[in-house]
């Protein structure tokens, strides 16, 4: 919970404290009622409204209606319980804040709406609507900051219902998302120097901002991070560019497949969408050699690694497959399924980490096992296989520091989600480090967290 918020829950204990000593309102109740209504207006100023306060603002409502009637055990009880369920809401559903990032520098970020007019909308029937994409650079700034830092999500209204629909949750239980707080600032300088380029991508119906956490860690240990919003793979893209009636402009999800498809279409259909999701990553880079952004003279593009998450692994390893531009990739429980590659052209040759769960509960868990496998064995590089115990899909998301009831309705498994973010962070970190920046002081083969085992192409291979 936010400081004013701690403040007005504990003055309204001791109104009711209170009110159960005296049994009637008296004058410094009065006093205490007034000071508490003042803390949680402060608190609505400051701080914003959230729906997890409601039982607060309830309570500041019960408090001025009760007047000077007799203090009976009834009202004592819905008090309490009223109490109670202000403490608990808040904590189940907190306003996180984000870790703060281990490196030395500052984070800058900048957002772009880039068009690529050599390729035609995948998603659409319009000939003359072209790939269109949001992009958002993380970078090492020089600037200290006073302003206020990045929004976690912008344009809420339009992505409340989205997630919602995404992880199984009413929209409005997602919108006090839009006050989580980034360790980012909008357009700040880079810093001189020459830095590795790390591009991610998202899983179907994620977003370039789902892992944040592991963005703003990179930045801040010397690399330029950029993301993008694959336009209808996102769970929803919303462009900062305005549409000629002065609207915005979004993009829904429109990957999903119906139930009953042929699995020859099937895998035709997202085959077609790793493609166009390949392809953002090439145009990215394309425009990268432009020089025409903020940190184009900080790139080093002699040093370019790719990471993904679920269908953004995939997308990753078959981008360095066909790009040598890439020097070392890694896929956060990277799911192969739809891989259309014979099994002698599954090979990489960069190093290679792959970090995820265990086991996959899917329909198809054998076929993403087995490109899995054939990607340690005939990789010419180094590669890693790194499974965390218990921990589920969005757990290589930063969804496990958003909610401790998360593990509890199945959207994480990890029990501990500040230590699961940790092992990503750390482990993504230091893959890079090695590979990318040549920093030969660690091995993944001896980690230090129990909860993790590793194999690799150059030990004995299960």
């Amino acid at each position: 919970m936010r400081f004013f918020e701690i403040i007005s829950i504990l003055l309204a204990f001791v109104v009711i404290i209170n009110l159960s000593i005296r049994k009637f309102l008296r004058r410094e109740t009065l006093l205490l009622i007034f000071i508490n209504i003042i803390f949680t207006i402060i608190h609505l100023i400051i701080e914003g409204y959230r729906w997890q306060m409601i039982p607060l603002y309830f309570l500041l409502g019960l408090f001025v209606f009760i007047k000077n009637k007799e203090f009976r055990l009834s009202i004592s009880l819905v008090l309490i319980m009223t109490w109670l369920l202000a403490i608990l809401l808040p904590f189940l559903i907190p306003i996180i804040s984000l870790s703060n990032p281990t490196g030395s520098f500052n984070i800058g970020s900048k957002i772009y709406d880039w068009t690529d007019s050599s390729r035609v909308e995948l998603f659409t029937n319009d000939p003359l609507d072209f790939r269109n994409i949001v992009v958002q650079f993380w970078y090492p700034s020089k600037e200290h900051h006073i302003s206020s830092p990045l929004p976690y999500l912008d344009h809420m209204k339009f992505r409340s219902k989205a997630i919602g629909d995404r992880v199984g949750l009413p929209s409005f239980m997602l919108s006090h998302l839009a006050l989580v707080k980034t360790n980012s600032y909008h357009n700040s300088s880079p810093s001189k120097g020459s830095f590795p380029l790390i591009i991610f991508s998202h899983g179907l119906g994620g977003m370039r901002t789902q892992n944040t956490i592991l963005m703003e860690e990179l930045a801040s240990n010397g690399y330029i991070v950029v993301a993008m919003d694959h336009a209808f793979d996102a769970n929803t893209t919303v462009f900062p560019t305005l549409n000629s009636d002065g609207n915005l402009k979004f993009a829904d999800y429109r990957s999903a497949i119906p139930e009953g498809t042929s699995d020859s279409l099937w895998l035709k259909i997202r085959n077609n969408q790793l493609d166009t999701r390949i392809s953002d990553i090439f145009f990215i880079l394309q425009k990268l050699d432009k020089k025409e952004t903020l940190i184009s003279e900080s790139l080093d593009f002699t040093k370019i690694g790719v990471v993904g998450h679920s269908f953004g692994g995939a997308t990753a390893v078959l981008s360095a497959m066909s790009n040598e531009r890439i020097k070392a990739v890694v896929a956060l429980d990277g799911w192969f399924v739809p891989f259309a590659l014979l099994d002698n052209e599954t090979q990489l040759n960069v190093p290679f980490l792959y970090i995820g769960q265990e086991r996959w509960d899917s329909w198809n868990e054998k076929r993403h096992l087995h490109y899995l496998d054939l990607l340690i064995k005939q990789s010419t590089a180094v590669a890693y296989h790194i499974s965390v115990k218990g921990a589920k899909h969005y757990d290589f998301a930063d969804v496990p520091l958003f909610s401790p009831i998360a593990p509890i309705i199945g959207l994480t498994g990890f029990p501990n989600g500040k230590q699961i973010v940790r092992i990503v962070n750390s482990t993504t970190l230091q893959f890079f480090n090695k590979y990318l920046k040549n920093n030969l002081n660690y091995n993944f083969s001896t980690p230090s967290l129990p909860t993790i085992s590793v194999r690799n192409n150059q030990q004995s291979y299960p």
